[in-house]
């Protein structure tokens, strides 16, 4: 897949209030911008239990920007208390599998509909990965998943990985994004 370049948008915020989103998309496109990324919190669509989900935002949301012809970037993160991984801190599932299920029932209800989906926020950062050292080995494993249950079910959307935290701390709450980078390509052989 190619995107032209130069291609850009902004990140909005249109989750709660629909009245707020669409301002918000049109604003984007107003200012000549034709991508808007917005979160999807796993928790919030499918928290109720693995396989019960409530679609009533996402449609609202993927509506809205399609029809006033904005792609969206979908980020996908926060895990239900039910797939563990650390809850309420936003981490990594404790099965994997749970994300791709999630990650094929969003890819196939949304197919074409939405242009590129981010595998999880900063993970190189240990709030965003279960207040547990960043992990580029564990978040490799996460895209494999992840990437191979979109595909599956959109073989034109992007996947993409997850924006790194600008860093050059080496603590247990921080890994610097530039050797976090390295390593991930380094894990995922290259």
């Amino acid at each position: 897949l190619r995107m032209s370049s130069p291609e850009y948008g902004m990140q909005i915020f249109p989750w709660w209030r629909p009245e707020v989103g669409s301002r918000d998309i049109q604003a984007v496109q107003a200012a000549g911008f034709t991508w808007a990324k917005v979160n999807f919190g796993w928790r919030d669509i499918e928290g109720a239990g693995k396989g019960v989900f409530d679609w009533s935002h996402t449609d609202q949301i993927v509506e809205m920007a399609n029809n006033d012809g904005i792609d969206l970037i979908v980020r996908v993160d926060h895990q239900p208390q039910w797939a563990g991984g650390s809850y309420p801190t936003n981490g990594a599932p404790d099965n994997l599998q749970d994300l791709a299920d999630f990650f094929t029932a969003l890819a196939t209800r949304y197919k074409g509909r939405i242009r590129a989906y981010e595998v999880w926020n900063e993970p190189n950062l240990s709030r965003e990965w279960g207040n547990l050292t960043p992990d580029p080995a564990k978040y490799a494993e996460m895209m494999r998943v992840s990437y191979a249950a979109i595909k599956a079910a959109d073989p034109n959307a992007m996947v993409i990985s997850a924006g790194l935290s600008p860093t050059g701390s080496w603590t247990t709450d921080a890994r610097p994004d530039d050797w976090y980078l390295e390593s991930l390509y380094l894990v995922m052989g290259n």
